[in-house]
């Protein structure tokens, strides 16, 4: 049976390449000099009117509301200006 030595086998964090950084903690509520809000306040009917001159139907979406696995299985476009995803389909899959 061989023997292995532990020490050698492991690596110490002075082998390892470190990084530091800083994380600034902001209470809610609170905010940074710069902050702002993007509001996204596109009528519905305006995204309605957008989506079907580009793809010829309404099936499209809100950032907020869209979930991983919806963009995997449908093709889109996103407009990040405002925060819509445009389904290049007219069904969901």
């Amino acid at each position: 049976m061989k023997k292995v030595n532990i020490e050698t086998n492991f690596l110490s964090l002075s082998d390892a390449d470190s990084e530091e950084f800083e994380i600034t903690w902001i209470p809610e509520g609170e905010e940074e000099p710069g902050d702002k809000e993007i509001i996204v306040d596109l009528p519905a009917s305006t995204v309605d009117r957008i989506c079907k001159q580009r793809f010829g139907h309404t099936n499209w979406a809100r950032m907020g509301a869209i979930t991983p696995d919806e963009l995997t299985r449908n093709p889109f476009e996103i407009d990040y200006q405002e925060g819509i995803v445009y389904f290049k389909n007219s069904t969901s899959v």
